[in-house]
């Protein structure tokens, strides 16, 4: 292979894999792994190094023809000789990788002709099917094996229906999607996202508009249920028409009502648990005697925890995925983001002041933090003696984040600091920066976020900064969103095929587009038709009936009112004598 990258099955051989390690400098180690996915095991956990250091590529999964246990078949080839060196020979065979960055990793640190040659090697499920339309590897994609097991998870589904486009040097991206969900009402509707457009018009996000009650928050969750099922031969009357080409979901929502899930722990069958990412009020209380699991419950500290432990993913990621093409740097965009809406120099997060200060930088030069003992601007209940370890842009390469993960007092959350010290944060602005930092340490490459009513605790010049972010970063990271809200300023925000509007009607729960353009349009035009204020008397308006009939005609009430009145009041109270 170009780069003389070589991939080697050691089965569990932890001295096959130190020989290869030392062999070659660029080497894909294959290590046999007996999860089981409906009674196959095709599981391959990866050791990847390239010019001597190691990369983080995840897994893979490999199906062999007639065989149920992959691993099983390649021990009875190396006990008959072979040397573990890919190709397998004379074997029909295709592979899954647990991600698209898989590929994206390799083409990063080599080139594209490697990762196409590896494709080759492994007999990539999506490259020899969609590019090679290959007899051989569309008979094993048809099969029960390759459904039930390298297309259980989300990560390698999308690995497999958009593998082909880095191959092909084409973008990988979300399409338009159709989801089929339950109403209230018990009727089954339909809601066709518009993610893709011709129109210059921005798509990324569509929105779900609605009074209280009408079932928004179930729609939402209804879609993480469909997209977390692992068996996709279970029927169900709601879900995607089509299985989406979605790596995760995220789902952001700060309201303390809300039941989504919190996590898929409790899930025994799943592997790849960052496949859901949720951000809220609600988390796993501490684990009790006896308990796999701490119960679910609602918790002040939650949304603080959640942001420190994002922004050390953030880190992590930049480390780990700066070479992949395109992948935005997290830190960077979280500083950019934040900054526009309060100013800061740096955010921190806390550690035990009792730890070797040395311990959380691979060089000597990083060290320079200022040492706050128990000086926290908004808590009395934080811990004293913590020591603040900036997170910043232009020392990702200097901070080891695993330490920091391992040393975190995350009830601090993240602290912002101006000039050394820690800045006062308005409870908007905090939540803000704790759904900026959560949702870039938690997306990935072709995400769907979830965000339930983000107008709850924001000022609305807030709501417009939560847009601009998501543009932006949904861009960066070709991944879409769907927003449940009331605001009419988000609303302004998004092209009219991307508002869905559900309605109570006689015949149950409708769901319908404006039919005016929404994008840049008129705030009352919109919330008359959006939120059918039209329908529903406003306090203002019962108060001009009553003075009205008081003063007997428009000309006499307008006279009385003076300078006190606007134009849009003129209007109405000849509206009012009109009838």
């Amino acid at each position: 292979m170009s780069e003389n990258l070589k991939i080697i099955y050691v089965d569990r051989d932890q001295s096959k894999i130190g020989s290869a390690r030392a062999s070659y400098k660029n080497v894909l180690i294959l290590v046999a792994n007996n999860w089981d996915d409906f009674n196959y095991k095709t599981t391959f956990q990866t050791h990847c190094q390239i010019q001597g250091i190691e990369v983080e590529v995840g897994g893979l999964q490999i199906l062999i023809e007639g065989e149920k246990t992959s691993s099983t078949y390649l021990n009875k080839l190396i006990a008959s000789g072979w040397s573990g060196e890919f190709p397998i020979p004379a074997t029909s065979y295709i592979s899954v990788p647990a991600a698209l960055t898989f590929y994206e990793q390799i083409e990063g640190h080599l080139s594209l002709d490697s990762a196409i040659e590896l494709a080759i090697a492994l007999r990539d499920a999506s490259y020899f099917t969609k590019l090679k339309d290959d007899e051989s590897a569309l008979r094993l994609a048809s099969t029960d094996g390759f459904r039930r097991s390298l297309q259980r998870e989300q990560g390698a589904v999308k690995a497999f229906l958009d593998g082909w486009k880095i191959f092909g040097k084409q973008t990988v991206s979300i399409g338009d999607q159709e989801f089929l969900f339950r109403t209230t009402s018990n009727s089954l509707q339909s809601l066709k996202m518009r993610f893709a457009s011709d129109n210059p018009l921005p798509h990324d996000i569509n929105v779900l508009i609605g009074p209280n009650g009408i079932g928004k928050s179930q729609l939402l969750m209804q879609m993480v249920t469909d997209l977390l099922e692992l068996d996709q031969n279970k029927k169900s009357d709601f879900g995607f028409v089509t299985r989406p080409n979605l790596s995760q979901v995220v789902v952001v929502s700060y309201s303390p009502f809300e039941l989504f899930r919190v996590d898929t722990f409790e899930d025994s069958q799943r592997k790849d648990h960052g496949v859901y990412k949720y951000f809220g009020l609600r988390g796993r209380l501490p684990v009790q005697q006896g308990q796999i699991f701490g119960k679910v419950g609602l918790g002040r500290d939650f949304p603080k925890t959640n942001a420190a432990r994002s922004l050390i993913n953030c880190l992590i990621d930049d480390q780990k995925y700066g070479a992949i093409k395109d992948w935005s740097k997290k830190v960077a965009t979280m500083e950019r983001v934040l900054n526009r809406a309060f100013s800061f120099d740096r955010a921190a997060i806390a550690v035990d002041a009792s730890k070797d200060i040395a311990r959380f930088f691979s060089t000597i030069n990083g060290i320079d933090e200022p040492f706050v003992d128990g000086e926290f601007s908004d808590e009395d209940d934080q811990p004293a003696g913590a020591r603040y370890i900036s997170i910043c842009s232009d020392r990702i390469s200097e901070l080891k984040a695993v330490e920091l993960s391992n040393n975190l007092q995350e009830r601090v959350g993240v602290v912002f600091l101006k000039d050394g010290k820690p800045i006062q944060l308005s409870s908007g602005q905090r939540l803000f920066s704790y759904i900026v930092i959560n949702i870039l340490g938690a997306i990935r490459s072709n995400s769907l976020i979830l965000v339930d009513e983000p107008e709850l605790f924001l000022h609305p010049n807030l709501e417009i900064a939560l847009l601009r972010m998501l543009k932006s970063i949904l861009a960066s990271y070709n991944s879409k969103a769907l927003i449940a809200t009331h605001s009419i300023v988000t609303v302004r925000e998004i092209p009219r095929d991307c508002v869905h509007v559900l309605e109570q009607t006689s015949d149950g729960v409708l769901i319908k587009n404006p039919p005016f353009e929404t994008f840049g349009g008129d705030v009352q035009r919109i919330s008359s038709y959006v939120f059918g204020d039209k329908a529903v008397s406003k306090p203002y308006e019962e108060w001009l009936r009553v003075k009205f009939s008081e003063y007997g005609s428009a000309a006499n009430l307008i006279e009385a009112l003076g300078s006190n009145i606007n134009e849009e009041l003129i209007i109405e109270i000849h509206a009012m004598e009109q009838k």
